[in-house]
């Protein structure tokens, strides 16, 4: 069982402007979206004590936990009741086994920082700079942004000094009881953790710049354009192909920044129409673009995150890299690689296929998926109930702003409403802290530790890594990551005079999106090719790893730059996921008739700064030549 931060049991003694005595109150560091609230946005007493005696409980109890009151919707021609709110996202899923896998209860997150720790302060920061840049195009920070009008580039600068000061305060702040958090057990979960929450070694903390900006620090992530080439190309799908432009959400557009909206959402876990998470931006068309194209913005990262199947960007990456001549890892028997590295080769007569093979990879990649969600959903309802940043947001609105000249001091660390990025934010939204959301009923209806979308990536980028050859080796026993350019490509239908090309890598841009598309969503929409070679003095320096590890962080930090995680829900989550998928790897050592073995490198880095490498052969795991057991919550950090 992993230990928490003591928030859900926690009771806040409140204190407020009149002369009164303090007032006891519960859950405010928790998830209670869609259970009644007070004018405050603070969740009823009741309802929260049921919450979380069902999280406790055999999963019945999760049909009793009362709702947030409905209301009419906002007046429209098509306007109905508002209707019940929003359903619990799969609450029982943490409970479930499974044959493949451990149960979900073997595995632990350490504790997530405190709701009023320096740590959670300086990753809602960043969250207010994402939402200030979430439209600046990721291809040219100097681009106009929404922020006040200002050059995206300035704003960046100004971004990345306010977070680097930030987060070096909030390592500074609880330096002493990081590792008492971990080690001794206490639940005090304030701390950032180096080379696996933010870049960084033994050395300190790597600042961020223009270029590192909302980058995780994976390994090789640093280098390009922010987006994945992975992203950036279409996917051949058997005689079809996949294409991976999308529909943009209309630019511009700042959701629940209006506290009768907010609280609205949390009683219900709906948007002012009536509709929820899932549903989100989808009452017409005004809420999209004009035109399909490639990613190119924060908030297109957050539209894809709100409507992907969890594990189709990964499925899409394993198709094309098998199309562009990616090679097996030394650990297949069936890699051929032209030399002797291999230890036992079989591709003079035989090739893999439903074992170690294009099918099973794919099917791999799908499988995994479903093993991370009930792993992590354990996590999420039966461990942590960590609150969203929406909701945080209300409570540094509260404290700082109030309802009806009433402010309510909640212990959240004075100086976050009064940064750079909170008065930006404050200033643009009408006398506002509320965290501004891309999505119209704000976060999902499931807590936030650890994150869905980022366990999945962890596990299924990790298998990717594995299967395939991302680094070599050499006698001095430094690695040497492949270059992106060693894949190829080459146009169909095949032939002599089709000749095979090495990758090219792709920047993107914004194009020309000046409205909503004529007709209606499903009318005949434009595509356009938003795509340009990248010419950055690093593009040498791609490669297959690192833009893996930049797949897996742009799906989960998607999800902060649409506003519904924290920093920290994602990193420890790539790190279940990696887990997770080393148990499923071994299993595949000792059940494939040909006893490969895998290897790969972790997302988190040593105190070196270099990642540390991982050896799966006969079932067994071992993380830098040390074995540890399976399951393994975390590999070696």
């Amino acid at each position: 069982m992993s230990v928490t931060n003591g928030d859900t049991n926690r009771i806040w003694q409140i204190t407020t402007q009149k002369d009164q005595p303090p007032e006891a109150v519960h859950g405010v560091g928790s998830f209670h979206k869609s259970l009644p609230h007070n004018q405050f946005g603070e969740v009823e007493p009741a309802a929260f004590a049921a919450l979380v005696a069902a999280t406790r409980g055999d999963g019945r109890g999760f049909a009793q936990v009362p709702q947030g009151a409905p209301r009419e919707l906002v007046p429209d021609k098509d306007a109905k009741k508002f209707g019940p709110a929003a359903t619990f996202t799969n609450p029982q899923a943490g409970l479930a086994r499974d044959a493949l896998v451990h149960a979900p209860t073997l595995y632990t997150m350490p504790p997530a920082p405190r709701v009023n720790s320096n740590t959670t302060a300086a990753e809602m920061t960043e969250l207010y700079w994402m939402a200030i840049l979430r439209d600046a195009d990721l291809g040219d920070w100097s681009k106009a942004s929404h922020a006040k009008g200002w050059p995206a580039a300035a704003t960046v600068e100004a971004a990345c000094k306010e977070i680097n000061a930030k987060f070096e305060a909030a390592l500074a702040s609880n330096a002493v009881s990081a590792a008492g958090a971990i080690l001794n057990g206490d639940g005090d979960g304030d701390h950032f953790l180096l080379g696996v929450d933010i870049p960084g070694s033994s050395g300190g903390f790597d600042d961020f710049s223009a270029q590192t900006l909302f980058r995780l620090g994976l390994p090789g992530d640093e280098y390009g354009p922010l987006v994945s080439q992975f992203f950036l190309r279409p996917a051949p799908y058997g005689t079809q192909t996949i294409d991976q432009r999308e529909l943009p959400y209309a630019a511009g557009r700042d959701y629940l920044v209006h506290f009768e909206d907010w609280l609205q959402a949390q009683n219900s876990g709906k948007d002012r129409h009536g509709q929820s998470y899932s549903q989100s931006n989808e009452f017409d068309s005004s809420f999209f673009g004009t035109k399909r194209r490639y990613i190119a913005t924060m908030r297109d990262l957050a539209r894809f995150v709100n409507k992907d199947a969890l594990h189709q960007a990964y499925f899409s990456a394993a198709l094309i890299l098998l199309s562009g001549g990616a090679k097996w890892s030394l650990g297949n028997p069936y890699a051929d690689l032209g030399n002797k590295l291999v230890q036992a080769t079989l591709p003079s007569r035989e090739a893999g296929f439903g074992v170690l093979g294009g099918p099973h990879l794919l099917a791999l990649v799908s499988e995994v998926a479903t093993r991370a969600l009930k792993t992590v959903w354990q996590q999420k309802w039966q461990q942590h109930l960590r609150l969203r940043p929406e909701a945080y947001g209300g409570l540094v609105h509260v404290q700082t702003i109030g309802v009806c000249e009433e402010t309510r001091d909640y212990g959240l660390p004075d100086w976050v409403a009064k940064t750079h990025a909170a008065k930006t934010v404050r200033d643009k939204n009408a006398d506002s802290l509320l965290l501004p959301l891309a999505f119209t009923a704000g976060s999902p209806t499931h807590p936030a530790y650890g994150a869905g979308h980022a366990t999945v990536a962890g596990a299924c980028v990790t298998v990717l890594k594995a299967y395939f050859l991302t680094y070599m080796t050499d006698a001095r026993g430094n690695d040497h990551p492949v270059a992106f350019s060693t894949l190829t490509e080459r146009d169909v239908p095949y032939g002599p005079s089709k000749a095979i090309q090495p990758w090219v890598a792709y920047s993107t841009g914004t194009g020309d999106e000046d409205g909503p598309p004529k007709g209606g969503i499903h009318a005949p929409l434009e595509s356009v090719d938003n795509r340009r070679a990248y010419t950055g003095g690093d593009a040498a320096k791609l490669t297959i790893e690192g833009e893996l590890n930049k797949l897996a962080q742009n799906v989960a930090m998607g999800r902060s730059m649409g506003g519904v995680h924290w920093r920290t829900d994602n990193t420890r989550s790539l790190m279940l996921g990696e887990a997770l998928a080393a148990e499923m790897l071994a299993a595949i050592t000792t059940d494939a008739n040909e006893k490969p073995f895998f290897t790969f490198r972790t997302f988190a880095r040593r105190a070196d700064g270099e990642p540390r490498k991982v050896h799966i052969q006969e079932g067994r795991v071992y993380v830098d030549g040390v074995e540890v057991a399976v399951p393994a919550s975390r590999l070696g950090w």
